[in-house]
């Protein structure tokens, strides 16, 4: 999933509450619960770079986030 896509999920979520007559408690609810999976998808299995330094060394590492 990229930053795009993830505006784009989170905007829908926004205008899906939005757009009905809702008990403010419940659809805070469901739009945190939603967020909750989209963030998720976004951070889980998405491949990262990493930096740092290893006894003194500049070293770069490419991981997946589990």
């Amino acid at each position: 999933m990229t930053q795009e896509e993830l505006a784009i999920g989170l905007q829908q979520i926004y205008d899906q509450e939005s757009d009905i007559d809702v008990d403010p408690q419940e659809a805070r609810q469901r739009i945190a619960e939603a967020q909750a999976q989209l963030i998720a998808q976004f951070v889980i299995g998405r491949t990262t770079v990493v930096t740092g330094t290893v006894a003194g060394t500049a070293v770069t590492g490419t991981g997946i986030i589990q």
